[in-house]
């Protein structure tokens, strides 16, 4: 059985093909929530508190780790973050949080 051999030039020219060019996936950049921008521009001109701030607040409260925040409004338009949070006894909860005061509003979970 003979092996058959690429040609060099052919071989060099595949591995810049297949190799050269990024992923569309990479190249592409996705634009953050408009959300995310209106709560940046508001923290931004401190009209609400940073993330930070809240989660410090939180720790202190129920130690434990942040997985994952959204902004929102309440049914009267307040601004509030929706913070999940893990808590070292691995409850998960949800706490509202007033994004203007920083005051937890309800908590919600385990």
């Amino acid at each position: 059985m003979s092996r058959r051999r690429c040609h060099p030039a052919l071989l060099g020219l595949a591995v810049l093909l297949l190799g050269g060019a990024p992923a569309p996936a990479v190249a592409q950049r996705v634009a953050p929530p408009p959300e995310q921008d209106r709560a940046r521009d508001a923290v931004r001109d401190g009209r609400l508190l940073p993330l930070s701030q809240v989660l410090s607040a939180i720790a202190a409260r129920a130690p434990g780790d942040h997985l994952d925040t959204r902004f929102g409004e309440t049914v009267d338009g307040r601004p509030v973050y929706l913070v999940t949070w893990r808590t070292q006894d691995n409850r998960v909860v949800v706490f509202v949080v007033d994004a203007r005061t920083g005051r937890i509003l309800d908590q919600r979970g385990d």
